[in-house]
């Protein structure tokens, strides 16, 4: 056998291999003999049938057929194996005729392989970007923020016959029109919001100040250019607006008693401490999560990819999905994907590099950890194991485990570099 290869863009790469008459002969000889011995010409026992007459009967191209399917399956094994390669989507095959060897054969076969990753010094940036982290401070203000949050969260409402004030909660029914047709998202018959806290967009609430219950008003409103909504942006809509009921907020005197109400804390001072110290754990962890991204985007820019589009394409094609059900069907599917292009060349690029790194510094998780990781995940979905077989692949929710451990490691190691 002789073959010869060639790099293609994509991760992909371009195999000829050739076998001359006698390697050939050898594969399609034996294939031959078995479909000979398998020819039933009336008047003759199977097999004992004279060769000429039986192989007028042998479909020969289903022959020459199998035994191609069997030298490409077994020669791609082969090689992909002497070479180190790892397919990641079906070869694609072409039989050639080849005028200076009619009697053996050869194939072309494209591959696309798990590609090679040139990372950039990973170690060294890890380390120059995260001793220029910031240490996470909470201010008094943001204490304070979040003390009046929690206030607000269980201020009660009381019916109040008075026009409508900022801070008031107001009850409403309300239908958008545009060109004296009405728009769906833009009409409630039942909405409840606190005045002034921007819940609408610029212009809506300062029309139902000054108004109390049962009272109604019109009037329009222009969206803003950068409206999430494309068919909206820089649109006027008419509104029709019926106030059902003005509500007066009472805040909850902050005492012990209160304090004490919120769980186990003994008192006010209690309760501040357990504030302070919930925001300085959330300010860290997205300073962290902010810190990781940082050291992936520099790896990423000192690193070399020859990316897969099949790779590519399936993430795209995996956000496409969630960004429709998330958004609805606004825009068709090949857009969607135009959209979300460069973000799924960076997070099939990140991927790989966690991957790399794991596999550089040998952080993979054990089995012990996946199906310990996996066990707690069966729990907190309420699934014992023997239900958890029937309502879910376990060999996908165990790769998805051992991802995600095997990530925690690389960002764990990278950490330590610091």
């Amino acid at each position: 056998m002789k073959h010869s290869f060639k790099k293609l863009p994509n991760s992909q790469i371009e195999l000829e291999v050739v076998l001359d008459q006698k390697e050939f002969v050898e594969y399609y000889q034996p294939i031959y003999d078995q479909a000979l011995n398998s020819v039933h010409l009336k008047g003759f026992r199977p097999g004992a049938a004279p060769k000429e007459m039986a192989s007028q009967a042998v479909n020969q191209e289903k022959v020459f057929e199998e035994a191609v399917n069997q030298i490409v399956r077994e020669k791609l094994q082969e090689l992909t194996k002497e070479n180190d390669w790892k397919l990641i989507d079906q070869p694609k095959i072409e039989v050639i005729e080849d005028p200076k060897n009619p009697a053996g054969l050869k194939f072309k076969a494209t591959l696309t392989v798990f590609p090679e990753i040139n990372l950039g010094n990973y170690k060294k940036i890890a380390e120059n970007v995260l001793k220029n982290q910031k240490p996470v401070v909470v201010s008094d203000q943001e204490a304070e923020d979040s003390l009046k949050w929690i206030l607000n969260s269980r201020a009660k409402e009381v019916l109040a016959d008075r026009p409508a004030q900022k801070g008031d909660v107001v009850e409403m029914e309300y239908i958008g029109l545009r060109d004296g047709k009405v728009v769906d998202q833009m009409s409630n018959e039942n909405d409840k919001f606190i005045l002034g806290e921007g819940k609408f967009i610029p212009g809506f609430e300062e029309n139902i100040a000054g108004h109390k219950e049962g009272e109604s008003v019109e009037f329009s409103v222009t969206f803003p250019k950068d409206y999430w909504e494309e068919s909206l942006r820089d649109q006027k809509v008419d509104f029709k607006v019926t106030i059902k009921g003005v509500f007066a907020r009472e805040l909850p005197e902050l005492t012990d008693e209160f304090a004490k109400s919120l769980g186990k804390f003994e008192n006010v001072e209690d309760l501040k401490k357990s504030i302070r110290t919930g925001l300085q754990k959330e300010k860290e962890a997205k300073e962290k999560e902010k810190s990781q991204l940082k050291v992936l985007e520099e790896i990423r820019k000192s690193s070399a990819f020859d990316l897969p589009r099949i790779m590519v394409d399936k993430t795209m094609d995996n956000m496409a999905a969630e960004y429709q059900a998330m958004a609805g069907a606004t825009k068709n599917k090949e857009e969607i994907r135009q959209h979300l292009q460069e973000a799924a060349e960076i997070n099939v690029k990140d991927n790989l590099i966690l991957y790399q790194i794991a596999k550089e510094e040998r952080l993979d998780p054990t089995p012990e950890e996946v199906k310990a990781e996996s066990d707690k995940f069966l729990a907190r979905s309420q699934l014992n194991r023997k239900s958890a077989e029937k309502q879910i692949d376990l060999q996908r929710l165990y790769d998805y485990i051992y991802g995600i451990i095997q990530n925690r490691k690389v960002f764990e190691y990278l950490g330590s570099l610091k």
